[in-house]
């Protein structure tokens, strides 16, 4: 960091710019007739910055929200780091150093050292294709040090959450314990200040109570408030199987599902509607080419496992009706009128679920479908039935709100 007077000098004035914007941004002014309150959160700033080539949005709010949710699960208070040009921070904090994220943490530390934040995360990517290199820092401000740190390479896709959350799991566990003894010491000025404006008010002072020797997790994620509607949409297979398999071909099945959730003892009950749209491909001509497009609609009842992990299983049901919508028109007229357009539907599986946060998460399910079919094979004749089964094997994103 020898040179690192030097680049502040030379880059003051952006600097001074985006100093200015984050202590704007992050530092609140209080009424004049209000004395200023200790806040007993430990405070995180959090930065997520490139450390070559231009930023990317997408990747910026999936890493800052992962640190947030982490860092927030054990009792810290988080701020956004926010500035207009990122990249040009970069350049001007490394200088013509090679992108060390390391290098960018100490002279971010610097940086920000004089703003009243007590700890520091950092997450410094490159983004190489579909593929991003992220290392993850967190520093002690108060003491200009870096408590740990955590590097990962994924791929950008659905399990980057996932790859970055176990990242910053392996991280954090190393810097709990001085997390933990600046919010016992932020804990104690507050209670201090409290008693001093009893005392300035002429108030009786009561017996201080005894300060938590760890921070109140199970507090801090209560805070989260239960939210009732969850949505998806998804696109999986259809793998037929029995008399099916030897009709149809792998077919595949586009959906969308709204539930509402109702918080129960031991788990969540979700009850709402389903629909979407079995695209079936015949291997031979006849009446099945005819089940071309098929839309199931009906309900869907799932249970969800209760507990404060992000990962939960549920099993789900669902039942209702179907319409053929597939065009019948090459079909002779008696056929026509001898083959329902409506059949009955029904699903049931099982499957599991990982939050990312309280709102967005990713589920993992395997369904068995039935349709039910009915025709006529001769006019006036008997009503017949035929079966399409299959499993349905799904990957999809939900959110709830």
């Amino acid at each position: 960091m020898g040179s690192s007077a030097f680049r502040f000098d030379r880059y003051k004035l952006s600097f001074l710019a985006c100093g200015v914007f984050l202590f704007l941004s992050s530092v609140t002014v209080p009424a004049q007739s209000e004395k200023p309150a200790l806040q007993p959160k430990p405070s995180v700033l959090i930065a997520s910055l490139p450390l070559e080539g231009s930023r990317d949005e997408g990747v910026r709010k999936v890493l800052a929200s992962a640190m947030r949710f982490q860092l927030e699960r054990i009792g810290t208070q988080t701020i956004l780091f926010s500035t207009t040009d990122e990249e040009a921070l970069v350049r001007d904090l490394l200088g013509e150093e090679e992108p060390d994220p390391r290098a960018l943490a100490i002279s971010l530390i610097e940086f920000v050292s004089g703003l009243n934040h007590d700890f520091l995360a950092l997450a410094g990517y490159i983004k190489d294709g579909g593929e991003i290199q992220v290392s993850f820092y967190i520093a002690d401000l108060q003491r200009g040090e870096i408590l740990a740190s955590a590097s990962r390479r994924a791929r950008i896709d659905f399990s980057l959450d996932e790859a970055m959350i176990g990242a910053l799991q392996e991280m954090l566990p190393r810097a709990e314990g001085r997390i933990e003894e600046v919010a016992r010491r932020k804990a104690a000025e507050a209670a201090r200040l409290a008693e001093a404006r009893q005392e300035e008010a002429g108030e009786v002072v009561a017996e201080p109570t005894q300060l938590p020797q760890e921070l109140p997790v199970a507090e801090v994620e209560k805070e989260e408030r239960f939210r009732p509607f969850e949505f998806s949409i998804g696109f999986s297979p259809f793998v037929p199987v029995g008399v099916a398999n030897q009709v149809f071909s792998l077919s595949y099945a586009p959906f969308v599902y709204g539930s509402y959730r109702i918080p129960l003892s031991a788990g969540v009950l979700g009850l709402g509607v389903y629909t979407g749209l079995n695209v079936f491909d015949s291997e031979e001509a006849g009446i099945a080419s005819y089940f071309h497009y098929v839309v199931p609609v009906g309900i869907d009842v799932r249970y969800t496992t209760a507990g404060a992990s992000r990962l939960g299983l549920f099993a789900r049901a669902g039942m209702g009706a179907a319409i053929n919508v597939s065009d019948f028109s090459s079909l002779p007229a008696i056929a026509q009128e001898g083959l329902s357009r409506f059949l009955a539907y029904g699903s049931g599986g099982v499957g599991a679920m990982f939050a990312f946060s309280n709102s967005v998460g990713i589920a993992i399910d395997v369904m068995y479908e039935t349709f039910v079919y009915f025709y006529q094979e001769e006019s006036g004749g008997g009503i017949r039935t035929d079966w399409i089964m299959g499993f349905v094997p799904s990957i999809y994103l939900y959110t709830r709100l």
